[in-house]
């Protein structure tokens, strides 16, 4: 036995209430009681411990006979001291049931609940509270406003035909029980060979597979977030990101976004002036703008970052959504990239958002903590779902389901942007996406997607108000339209809508501003408005 370790840090401070034979005397009683001591267990001379703990002897001697006044040890001369307490090791008596009386009056309030959320709620509730409430439409609404795919391409008959192929051949077990916590081997070995495809080169040791891309934010927050830690954050970003990190205590530090992605000047302006601990970016099709950082540019930010020794957090939600030849490598592809970035992409957006799987790259000194915080979120990710995509990726079927998705989806971004150049081609203004899912539209200087929005629900059409993207929420003017959910013939019937409102709109501010200046030219110059 180590009495050392048991008991060195009982003599350690110094408070003349609690002196040090007080202090060793408790310890020893508590591992008397605990049965870290056992019963019959010889206690080492009090020389010897005196030795051990650097303490007087007449310490030692004095804690054992208080201990055995107490009844906790015996001691004999020639033979030591030893544990003769037995009560650790005896049933607890058990007390008598006595009915207690309280006040009925207080019985039909119930518990107050208000009371007793965490500031994780609070902050993640009034984050919400960001989002517009949807008003009553005097016809059909057609959304622009969820980053959701269209299930009119789900390929459904190749899902069903695996599904039951896998029943028939007794995989019931592995789609039944729990998996490994890292993920399904199969699924691994098969996420492996299409991020090689796409010239990211991992092991196994560096992979984790994930409850859909969302719970990868909640990990690395988990994980890497303390209470005040700066983490730049492109602005705009995305919403639920913004809202998890600042639920975690992060102090979010915004960096601009160009038409080139994350505007690389401020962002080392952030990190020469604050100690960035995360920087969270979306490279490729950032949402929601749209805008992609091209290769060079790539480069420098992962330099900039090892220079500065801030971790990067690469969310490529969309990378497979590309339908320009141009391929955009990841981060985490470029040379030190695999020990400075965290990766993870998913097949929400490109296959099917149901199945919530997704994958995370991280350097094995990250992954082994990481791991421990998915296993406290949710033990492991469903197993179904990672045994059906790992047939479905085994069998190379995903590469035409991709294709097919991204030749409709250019069709569909293409139709939009050229309803909204024709449609208001003064009124607005936006770039087309390389990829992605997204157009990122402005109004005027001065005027409100949030009143908007209001004139776009009596015609029918939703969008997202630009503000719910910024930190500080304060960018009136933008609005972001998702183009991949909705056909064709329902794209052209929205942009007619979309572009009704927005003339009634600027028409209704123009002659509500006139009005006010009036009024306030008719009132004077002194009179404060």
């Amino acid at each position: 036995m180590n009495w050392l370790d048991i008991l060195g840090p009982s003599t350690q401070g110094r408070d003349r209430r609690y002196p040090v034979y007080a202090r060793l005397k408790d310890r020893l009683r508590d591992c008397i009681q605990n049965g870290q001591i056992p019963e019959a267990g010889r206690l080492p001379a009090d020389r010897e411990l005196a030795g051990l703990l650097g303490v007087d002897r007449s310490t030692v001697a004095r804690a054992y006979n208080e201990l055995e006044a107490e009844g906790f040890v015996e001691s004999a001369v020639g033979r030591g001291t030893f544990v003769v307490y037995k009560g650790s090791f005896a049933e607890p008596k058990s007390e008598p049931f006595v009915e207690r009386k309280f006040d009925k009056n207080n019985q039909s309030s119930g518990i107050i609940w208000q009371e007793k959320f965490s500031r994780f709620s609070e902050v993640t509730t009034a984050f919400i509270g960001r989002q517009p409430a949807a008003t009553p439409a005097n016809r059909q609404p057609i959304s622009f406003a969820a980053g959701v795919p269209s299930l009119e391409f789900f390929p459904e008959n190749d899902f069903e035909s695996i599904v039951s192929e896998l029943s028939s051949q007794s995989h019931c077990r592995e789609m039944f029980a729990y998996t490994d916590a890292a993920g399904h081997p199969a699924l691994r070995a098969e996420v492996l060979k299409h991020l090689a495809a796409q010239g990211i080169s991992a092991r196994e040791e560096e992979l984790l597979i994930l409850s859909g891309s969302q719970q990868g934010i909640d990990l690395v927050a988990r994980t890497f977030i303390d209470d005040g830690d700066n983490l730049a954050i492109e602005d705009p970003s995305y919403f639920w990101a913004l809202c998890n990190f600042t639920a975690f205590g992060a102090k979010t530090l915004p960096v601009s976004v160009d038409d080139e992605g994350l505007n690389l000047n401020a962002l080392e302006s952030t990190f020469a002036r604050r100690r960035v601990k995360l920087l969270y970016v979306m490279p490729s099709f950032q949402n929601p703008t749209g805008t992609s950082l091209p290769t060079a540019k790539r480069r420098e930010l992962l330099q900039m970052a090892r220079h500065y020794q801030v971790g990067v957090f690469e969310d490529n939600f969309v990378g497979d959504l590309n339908y320009e030849p141009e391929k955009l490598p990841s981060l985490r592809s470029f040379e030190g990239g695999e020990q400075t970035v965290i990766y993870q992409s998913t097949i929400s957006k490109s296959l099917c958002p149901g199945l919530r799987i997704g994958w995370m790259l991280a350097p094995e000194q990250a992954m082994s903590r990481l791991l421990i915080s998915k296993r406290v979120s949710d033990l492991s990710t469903n197993s179904m779902s990672q045994v059906i995509l790992a047939e479905y990726l085994r069998r190379g079927l995903y590469q035409n389901h991709l294709q097919t998705i991204k030749d409709a989806y250019s069709a569909r971004r293409d139709m939009m942007c050229k309803a909204l150049s024709e449609l208001l081609p003064n009124e607005l203004q936006f770039a087309k996406p390389k990829g992605g899912m997204f157009i990122w539209a402005r109004l005027p200087y001065g005027y409100s997607a949030r009143e908007l929005l209001s004139f776009a629900e009596q015609e029918g059409v939703l969008f997202s108000p630009g503000d719910l993207f910024f930190a500080g929420g304060d960018r009136k003017e933008f609005f972001r339209l998702s183009f991949v959910q909705s056909n064709q013939a329902e794209i052209e019937e929205g942009m007619q809508r979309l572009a009704k409102a927005v003339k009634s709109y600027l028409s209704s501010k123009r002659r509500k501003d006139r009005s006010e200046s009036l009024v306030n030219m008719r009132a004077g110059p002194n009179v404060f408005v």
